[in-house]
C-alpha cells in the first residue's frame, strides 16, 4: 500500500540503475517446438555467451538463430519457423510473451541493436516475474513501483545520453529520459501481454504509458510519481 501511495505525490525524479540478472524458469518444451536442452547441446557457443536459461535461449534463436540456420528442436529443419509456439511459450513460462511478439514492439526498440534489445527485455522479465497471474490493477501497480524504485535508486536524468530515450538506456545503461522511462514500462506491460499506448511519443513533452483496464483509461508513470485513472483523456494529474 505504502508503494501504490507513493507513486502518486511528488517526489526526487533523478537517479543510476542496479543492474538485474536473470530470467524467469522456462522448462523444455515439447517436441515439435523449440527445446532449450538441445539448441543449448548443438550450439555450445550460444550457451557459453548466454547460459542455459530456456528463455534466453529461446530470445536467442527468435532474434538470431532462425535467420542463421540453427535448429530448434530434434529433427527440425534449419531456422524452422515455430508455428506452434504461441501457446507452448504460454504454457510453459508462464504467460511471458517473447520478445519478438511484443505488441509495441516497434515503438519501445527506438535503436537498440538486437543485443541489446534483448539485454532489456531479460531484465524487463525479471521485473514483471512477481505479477504474473495478478488483477490488471495490481500489475499496472507493481510494475510502476519497480520501475520507480530503479529511478530511486539512482538513474541520471538524461535527454542527451546514448539510450536515453529507450529500456536499453534505463534498465542497463543508468541514464534516461521519461520517454526512457515510458518504453521500459511499456515493455513490462508487453510482457504480461498488456497493450499500450505511448502518450506523447517522439515530443517535447512529458511521456507516459496509457493502458485499458477494464474500460477505464489508467496512467502507468513511474517518473511522473501516478498510477491510477486518468481524470479525463489523455490528462495527467499532475500536469496543467
Amino acid at each position: 500500500m505504502k508503494r501504490k501511495k507513493a507513486l502518486c505525490k511528488a517526489g526526487s525524479l533523478l537517479c543510476a540503475v542496479s543492474l538485474l540478472a536473470g530470467v524467469a524458469a522456462f522448462p523444455t518444451l515439447g517436441a515439435e517446438t523449440f527445446d532449450p536442452a538441445y539448441y543449448a547441446a548443438v550450439n555450445p557457443d550460444v550457451a557459453a555467451a548466454v547460459g542455459t536459461d530456456g528463455q534466453a535461449l529461446l530470445n536467442h534463436y527468435l532474434l538470431y538463430g532462425m535467420n542463421e540456420g540453427r535448429i530448434p528442436y530434434e529433427g527440425a529443419a534449419p531456422g524452422a519457423a515455430l508455428e506452434d509456439l504461441d501457446g507452448a511459450v504460454a504454457a510453459a513460462s508462464g504467460g511471458i510473451v517473447p520478445v519478438n511478439q511484443l505488441a509495441n514492439l516497434a515503438s519501445i526498440r527506438k535503436r537498440m541493436t538486437d543485443a541489446e534489445l534483448l539485454q532489456a527485455y531479460n531484465v524487463a522479465v525479471q521485473i514483471v516475474t512477481p505479477y504474473i497471474g495478478q488483477s490488471r490493477e495490481d500489475q499496472l501497480y507493481g510494475i510502476a513501483a519497480a520501475i520507480r524504485e530503479i529511478c530511486d535508486n539512482g538513474l541520471a536524468y538524461s535527454m542527451s545520453a546514448s539510450h536515453y530515450n529507450d529500456p536499453y538506456g534505463y534498465f542497463i545503461l543508468g541514464s534516461a529520459s521519461c520517454a526512457g522511462c515510458t518504453r521500459a514500462t511499456g515493455m513490462c506491460l508487453n510482457i504480461l501481454g498488456i497493450p499500450y499506448e505511448h502518450v506523447n511519443e517522439n515530443q517535447y513533452s512529458h511521456q507516459w504509458c496509457r493502458v485499458n483496464v477494464n474500460g477505464t483509461y489508467w496512467i502507468c508513470d513511474a517518473f511522473g510519481l501516478y498510477c491510477g485513472p486518468e481524470p479525463a483523456p489523455y490528462q495527467h494529474p499532475y500536469l496543467h
